[in-house]
């Protein structure tokens, strides 16, 4: 999106929460990434509340605040990107992209130097990006079309995390309904229901992932079964 190579990623932060102080507001960070010398943090918007450049003002002052310690010298702030994925036009210029710097009003080629930017990405203009890894990405997010790697790789994450989702509901009311038959067994004497209906429910979920055709590891994972128990249940499917 913004044309640069992160060397490597030191820090790594989905839903990031940054505060001054227990009484001042928070914020939560949809994506916060920082590497030696830079910060980027990044939120998908899809309704206009009219204050984003407000709140990229106060964005920027916790960031700042997060970074410096007591006693820390004002040239350890690194660079820092504040980017908004817009499903709107925030401006109304039809631009792609607007990006914001510093600089002075009485003579534009003088710049402040505090190396911070505010970037807004319009998705509804994506037919104007001349940039083309850009231009499919904007376009991604508007129709969900996707057309080079990146954003095929992106929708296949989208759609995995979709269906994992629904298995999560499905396998909560097999393991809930499992328990409950587990717990009459406790009732009636037999201890030995809990340990079952425990084992039945990780092969009923088990089974729900096989039919979606889900990798092996990530079934294992989430059930505690073995592989060569996952390969038992598919062949006697």
């Amino acid at each position: 999106m913004l044309g640069i190579s992160i060397e490597k990623i030191e820090y790594l932060e989905r839903e990031k929460d940054l505060r001054a102080d227990p009484f001042s507001k928070g914020i939560r960070l949809d994506v916060y990434v920082k590497d030696s010398a830079r910060s980027f943090t990044l939120e998908m918007q899809c309704d206009d509340r009219k204050d984003l450049p407000l709140r990229t003002r106060y964005y920027q002052g916790l960031q700042d605040i997060s970074f410096l310690d007591k006693g820390n010298l004002y040239r350890h702030l690194p660079e820092s990107y504040i980017l908004f994925i817009c499903l709107f036009d925030l401006f109304g210029k039809d631009l792609p992209v607007y990006t914001f710097e510093n600089t002075c009003v009485e003579e534009h080629s003088v710049s402040l130097n505090d190396k911070c930017r505010k970037v807004f990405y319009n998705v509804k203009a994506w037919e104007r990006e001349t940039n083309p890894e850009r231009r499919a990405l904007l376009k991604f997010f508007y129709n969900d079309e996707a057309e080079d790697k990146l954003t095929k790789d992106m929708q296949e994450q989208v759609s995995l995390t979709r269906n994992l989702r629904q298995w999560r509901k499905e396998h909560m009311t097999v393991e809930q309904e499992i328990k409950l038959q587990a717990s009459y067994a406790y009732d009636d004497g037999f201890s030995q229901g809990i340990d079952q209906g425990a084992h039945d429910a990780r092969v009923e979920t088990a089974k729900i992932l096989l039919k979606k055709n889900i990798d092996f590891s990530i079934i294992s994972e989430s059930t505690g079964l073995s592989s060569e128990e996952l390969e038992n249940l598919k062949k006697n499917d």
